[in-house]
């Protein structure tokens, strides 16, 4: 695995918070799509998402989704799921993986990365996920407590 330090920066998201199995973790992004297109809302970039573990639960984590949008707005729905803001992760360890990925393995791999790397990293892990040409590739982002000189 090739790792190397990296961030990234979305000024506008439309943002969906839920726990859920971590093996269902591409089901919102077709709500986070239809909920932009219905409001009337440009995408601006690769829908993302954070995943953290969920005390006492092995297969489930909570994941908040992020959909770039183009300004800041406010979406009524008939739930409070969503929301509207900024994500800046200045300095984070990052690595590309193409086709199916684990996420729990990846998880684990970055915090085996980090440790072995005497590197304190924070608990939240980000999956870029970019569609190229019918290709899957995923950049993870796993955000560094201290900056790496």
């Amino acid at each position: 695995m090739k790792v190397e330090q990296g961030g990234f920066q979305f000024d506008y998201c439309l943002t969906y918070k839920r726990t859920e199995k971590i093996d269902n973790w591409f089901l919102p992004f077709e709500d986070l799509e239809k909920i932009a297109i219905i409001n009337d809302i440009y995408q601006t970039g690769p829908i993302f998402f954070s995943i953290k573990e969920v005390a006492g639960e092995k297969q489930y984590r909570e994941f908040k989704y992020y959909l770039p949008i183009n300004e800041q707005v406010e979406v009524e729905t008939e739930q409070d799921l969503f929301g509207c803001e900024s994500v800046k992760v200045e300095y984070a360890l990052k690595t590309r993986d193409i086709g199916n990925v684990n996420l729990q393995d990846m998880q684990e791999e970055m915090l085996n990365y980090a440790n072995e790397n005497q590197l304190e990293i924070e608990s939240e892990l980000y999956c870029v996920f970019l569609d190229v040409y019918n290709d899957i590739i995923f950049d993870f982002y796993a955000p560094l407590r201290n900056e790496v000189k």
